[in-house]
């Protein structure tokens, strides 16, 4: 549901906050499983080790829950990754990208066009099944 427009819907904050009770019961689950108290694992996480590069890129899935605009621009690039995805099964089924993706052109042959048209249901599939289930979450609630 994540797009890359500047305003963040209403939506987003619902599931950022779900994203951040989820992160914080399973990192509270991790570190009892592991024997590190809080305040050993806040030291760790301000260490100079934790700086790096690729700890950073590590430990991005927890500084999203802590960081609403890290959370956005990760979900947004997850949105990017399963667009490219449904790029990679069009080649795959059918041997070629079509020239609307490759070269800028408008005109779909009847197979592209098909294809467009099962990925476009597909999307608004998901995004019937996601607002049907935040729906079904509302009335529990």
């Amino acid at each position: 549901v994540f797009d890359d427009e500047e305003e963040s819907k209403l939506s987003y904050t619902e599931i950022y906050q779900e994203y951040q009770a989820l992160v914080e019961k399973l990192l509270e689950d991790y570190l009892k499983e592991v024997g590190i108290n809080e305040e050993k694992f806040q030291e760790a996480f301000s260490s100079p080790l934790a700086r790096t590069h690729t700890s950073q890129a590590i430990l991005q899935t927890v500084l999203a829950a802590e960081d609403f605009r890290l959370f956005k621009k990760m979900m947004v690039q997850k949105n990017i990754e399963m667009q490219l995805q449904a790029i990679t099964i069009i080649k795959e089924r059918n041997g070629v990208l079509p020239d609307c993706l490759t070269e800028g052109s408008d005109v779909f042959s009847e197979i592209e066009q098909e294809e467009m048209k099962i990925l476009r249901e597909v999307l608004r599939k998901s995004k019937e099944e996601y607002e049907i289930e935040q729906e079904r979450k509302r009335t529990e609630e």
